[in-house]
């Protein structure tokens, strides 16, 4: 037996250590299987909260890609595990539904299997891994806005141009009392879209905007 692929939460060695107990339980009554050595499984995670499911041909093994299929997610108990991969054994025995229980494994199986292994040996360490969560410059953009209602950061409205625009909307320039005072009515930073890599754009976007607002600190001696 070997298992060919395992996409699920489980250790690939420990799930074969359970697989190849639970064959040894069930050949004291059915004998080996004929084609266990040549008996290749897929183990694949299931969507949390839905049930583990299987399934197996019919008393054969084609020679190429998986003979049986299981479905395992991180909550699935060792018993369940245990009693799934048995039904599924049971069809590669060459019985059907009507032929067999629905679980093969007798009570002292079970309680031997849970004497044996652990459930908490059987989880590879992704299952533990907590994913980090990105935030996207766009909403930390979006987050500054709302901090600063001053500040305005948006796509320019017409389509020849779909730039990015960061602006300061604080009216606080006196360009109109006197010409020569150098204006700063638009206080504009602005890059070009790239079609390729849009999430640049919005990165740098939020990089001007942070200028706009470091600008505005100052230090007091």
């Amino acid at each position: 037996m070997k298992i060919i692929k395992n996409t699920s939460l489980y250790d690939t060695k420990k799930l074969k250590g359970l697989f190849c107990h639970v064959h040894s339980q069930l050949a004291k009554y059915e004998g080996r299987l004929p084609h266990w050595k040549s008996l290749k499984i897929q183990v694949m995670d299931k969507v949390q909260g839905r049930h583990a499911s299987g399934c197996a041909y019919v008393g054969k093994v084609y020679g190429e890609g998986a003979d049986m299929f299981l479905s395992l997610n991180k909550e699935t108990s060792l018993e369940r595990i245990a009693q799934i991969f048995g039904h599924e054994l049971m069809h590669s025995y060459g019985y059907k539904h009507h032929q067999f229980r629905k679980y093969p494994l007798e009570p002292h199986h079970i309680d031997e299997i849970k004497r044996k292994f652990d459930k908490k040996d059987f989880l590879s360490l992704k299952a533990f891994h907590v994913p980090k969560k990105v935030i996207s410059y766009k909403q930390k953009c979006k987050d500054l806005m709302k901090e600063f209602d001053w500040l305005t950061i948006q796509r320019h409205p017409r389509e020849e141009f779909r730039e990015i625009e960061v602006n300061d909307d604080r009216d606080d320039c006196l360009c109109y009392e006197d010409k020569n005072i150098t204006c700063t009515c638009d206080r504009v930073f602005d890059m070009r879209m790239d079609y390729r890599a849009p999430d640049m754009n919005w990165k740098k976007a939020y990089e001007n905007a942070m200028l706009l607002i470091l600008g505005e600190i100052t230090v007091e001696g």
